[in-house]
Protein backbone atom coordinates (compact mmCIF):
# COMPACT_ATOMS: atom_id res chain seq x y z
CA UNK A 1 0.00 0.00 0.00
CA UNK A 2 1.52 3.48 -1.15
CA UNK A 3 1.98 6.54 1.70
CA UNK A 4 -0.81 7.78 0.04
CA UNK A 5 -3.32 5.39 0.21
CA UNK A 6 -2.32 4.99 4.09
CA UNK A 7 -2.73 8.55 4.50
CA UNK A 8 -6.59 8.45 2.89
CA UNK A 9 -7.20 5.33 4.98
CA UNK A 10 -6.04 6.46 7.93
CA UNK A 11 -8.24 9.80 7.13
CA UNK A 12 -11.47 7.88 6.31
CA UNK A 13 -11.04 6.00 9.59
CA UNK A 14 -10.85 9.22 11.37
CA UNK A 15 -13.96 10.67 9.95
CA UNK A 16 -15.90 7.61 10.64
CA UNK A 17 -14.63 7.56 14.23
CA UNK A 18 -15.71 11.55 14.65
CA UNK A 19 -19.04 10.68 13.15
CA UNK A 20 -19.70 7.11 15.52
CA UNK A 21 -19.10 9.66 18.37
CA UNK A 22 -21.22 12.21 17.20
CA UNK A 23 -18.82 14.81 16.62
CA UNK A 24 -19.71 17.31 13.84
CA UNK A 25 -17.56 17.36 11.00
CA UNK A 26 -18.09 20.71 9.98
CA UNK A 27 -16.04 24.06 11.59
CA UNK A 28 -17.39 25.87 14.11
CA UNK A 29 -19.88 29.14 13.49
CA UNK A 30 -18.76 32.42 14.19
CA UNK A 31 -18.81 33.49 17.80
CA UNK A 32 -21.73 35.62 17.86
CA UNK A 33 -21.19 39.47 18.18
CA UNK A 34 -21.76 40.65 21.72
CA UNK A 35 -23.80 43.70 22.79
CA UNK A 36 -19.98 45.01 23.64
CA UNK A 37 -18.92 44.82 20.30
CA UNK A 38 -22.45 46.45 18.78
CA UNK A 39 -21.87 49.39 21.48
CA UNK A 40 -18.31 50.17 20.36
CA UNK A 41 -18.94 49.18 16.91
CA UNK A 42 -21.68 51.94 16.72
CA UNK A 43 -19.75 54.14 18.98
CA UNK A 44 -16.30 53.86 16.33
CA UNK A 45 -19.28 54.19 13.95
CA UNK A 46 -20.97 57.91 15.10
CA UNK A 47 -19.55 59.07 18.37
CA UNK A 48 -15.41 59.01 17.88
CA UNK A 49 -15.18 61.54 15.75
CA UNK A 50 -15.59 63.91 17.96
CA UNK A 51 -15.45 61.86 21.46
CA UNK A 52 -12.17 60.19 20.37
CA UNK A 53 -11.22 57.04 19.76
CA UNK A 54 -10.46 55.79 23.23
CA UNK A 55 -13.13 58.06 24.67
CA UNK A 56 -11.01 61.02 25.75
CA UNK A 57 -13.06 63.61 23.99
CA UNK A 58 -10.08 64.23 21.75
CA UNK A 59 -11.44 63.25 17.93
CA UNK A 60 -10.50 64.34 14.79
CA UNK A 61 -13.59 66.80 14.98
CA UNK A 62 -13.16 67.85 18.13
CA UNK A 63 -10.57 70.62 18.00
CA UNK A 64 -12.37 74.31 18.38
CA UNK A 65 -15.18 72.66 19.43
CA UNK A 66 -17.17 74.31 22.51
CA UNK A 67 -18.07 73.22 24.84
CA UNK A 68 -15.53 70.27 23.85
CA UNK A 69 -16.96 66.84 23.56
CA UNK A 70 -17.63 64.62 26.82
CA UNK A 71 -14.31 62.78 27.56
CA UNK A 72 -16.04 59.77 28.55
CA UNK A 73 -13.17 57.93 30.27
CA UNK A 74 -13.47 60.60 33.79
CA UNK A 75 -15.09 59.27 36.53
CA UNK A 76 -17.66 61.66 36.42
CA UNK A 77 -19.44 59.76 33.81
CA UNK A 78 -19.88 57.00 35.65
CA UNK A 79 -22.30 58.97 37.86
CA UNK A 80 -24.30 59.29 34.74
CA UNK A 81 -27.84 57.33 34.96
CA UNK A 82 -28.77 54.99 31.77
CA UNK A 83 -31.51 57.25 31.23
CA UNK A 84 -29.69 60.55 31.27
CA UNK A 85 -26.88 59.45 28.43
CA UNK A 86 -29.87 57.53 26.61
CA UNK A 87 -31.55 61.11 26.31
CA UNK A 88 -28.56 62.78 25.18
CA UNK A 89 -28.03 60.50 22.38
CA UNK A 90 -31.33 60.18 21.25
CA UNK A 91 -32.13 64.03 21.42
CA UNK A 92 -28.49 65.69 21.55
CA UNK A 93 -26.51 68.26 23.24
CA UNK A 94 -26.36 71.74 22.24
CA UNK A 95 -25.67 72.79 18.55
CA UNK A 96 -22.55 70.02 18.79
CA UNK A 97 -24.39 67.01 19.28
CA UNK A 98 -27.33 66.28 16.90
CA UNK A 99 -29.65 63.64 17.98
CA UNK A 100 -29.87 60.25 16.78
CA UNK A 101 -33.59 59.10 17.58
CA UNK A 102 -33.88 58.48 13.64
CA UNK A 103 -30.60 56.64 13.41
CA UNK A 104 -30.29 54.25 16.14
CA UNK A 105 -32.35 51.73 17.46
CA UNK A 106 -32.95 51.24 20.94
CA UNK A 107 -30.61 48.13 20.76
CA UNK A 108 -27.85 50.44 19.70
CA UNK A 109 -28.78 52.86 21.77
CA UNK A 110 -28.50 50.59 24.83
CA UNK A 111 -24.87 48.93 23.34
CA UNK A 112 -23.78 52.65 23.60
CA UNK A 113 -24.13 53.33 26.73
CA UNK A 114 -22.78 49.28 27.97
CA UNK A 115 -19.94 50.79 25.95
CA UNK A 116 -19.53 54.41 27.83
CA UNK A 117 -19.89 53.02 30.83
CA UNK A 118 -16.63 50.48 29.71
CA UNK A 119 -14.26 53.94 28.96
CA UNK A 120 -14.60 55.07 32.12
CA UNK A 121 -13.63 51.95 34.22
CA UNK A 122 -10.93 51.09 31.74
CA UNK A 123 -8.11 53.83 33.22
Amino acid sequence: MTTTARRVRMAVGIAVGVLVAGMPLVAPQAQQPTIFDQGKFVYMGHCAGCHGFDGGGNGPAAAGMTPAPTNFKTATVSTLSDNSIQQAVLVGKGANMRGYSTILSASDINAIVLYLRSLATAQ
